[in-house]
């Protein structure tokens, strides 16, 4: 098998997988449908370009015995690539930030050293845990309204815990927070994103846990960045 053939060939795998995975089939083109699905849109040109060739070499397939075009090794390697990602696609925990690597506090923990080291790494927000589970994010946000709405006379000692009802998701107007189960697609979660921008809410944070109950211990975070990453 030459290498055309082996494109064509490999073609008519990514469709079958696709209609196969996402029920692409009916009018218009599958691969072309596929690119309009979140997780594949960073690569539509690439597959617009891919169906380009397979269309040449499907209607005007040889000059003599020899095909007008041999795709490279390079867009061989892509289509594999984009297979392997329909037949094995991404879960929660394989994109999420570990909870070892987070960024978290307790409600005991003073909340002016706690935003400091926030902006200090570059942390816009912060979950609080206790017992390992979320009870509430913290944020610049929350201190404004803290001062606005609970006045309070922070100090170095002033804890999370004293501030807790300030925490809770309800008291971040401007965006929500989800929970996910550790394997939760990826494709699913993008779409989440997707979903609340066009209800004009945005999401801060999505919190991983076992089976995604908020009532379970924390398991990892996703943002839209980490979404953006995998699908880049």
């Amino acid at each position: 098998m030459n290498k055309t053939e082996k494109f064509l060939d490999l073609y008519k795998q990514l469709e079958n997988e696709a209609n196969a995975h996402y029920n692409l089939q009916g009018e218009g083109s599958t691969i072309a449908k596929l690119g309009r699905r979140s997780e594949f849109k960073k690569i539509r040109p690439e597959l617009d370009y891919i169906r380009d060739v397979r269309n040449l070499l499907t209607h005007r397939p040889k000059i003599g015995e020899s095909y007008a075009v041999e795709p490279t090794d390079s867009m061989l390697g892509l289509l594999e690539r984009i297979i392997d990602r329909i037949e094995h696609p991404l879960s929660a925990m394989q994109i999420a930030v570990p909870i070892e690597d987070i960024l978290s506090a307790s409600l005991d923990s003073k909340a002016l050293s706690s935003l400091e080291n926030m902006y200090k790494r570059a942390f816009s927000h912060m979950p609080i845990l206790d017992d390992g589970k979320v009870v509430g994010v913290f944020s610049g946000s929350t201190l404004m309204n803290c001062i606005l709405y609970q006045p309070i006379n922070f100090t170095e000692e002033t804890t999370f815990r004293e501030i807790r009802e300030r925490l809770t998701f309800d008291q971040h107007p401007s965006e929500t927070f989800r929970f996910v189960s550790r394997n939760e697609l990826v494709s699913n979660i993008s779409d989440m994103f997707d979903e609340t921008l066009r209800q004009e809410e945005r999401i801060g944070m999505i919190f991983v846990t076992e089976h995604g109950k908020s009532e379970e211990e924390l398991l990892g975070i996703i943002t839209a960045w980490d979404v953006a990453a995998a699908f880049h």
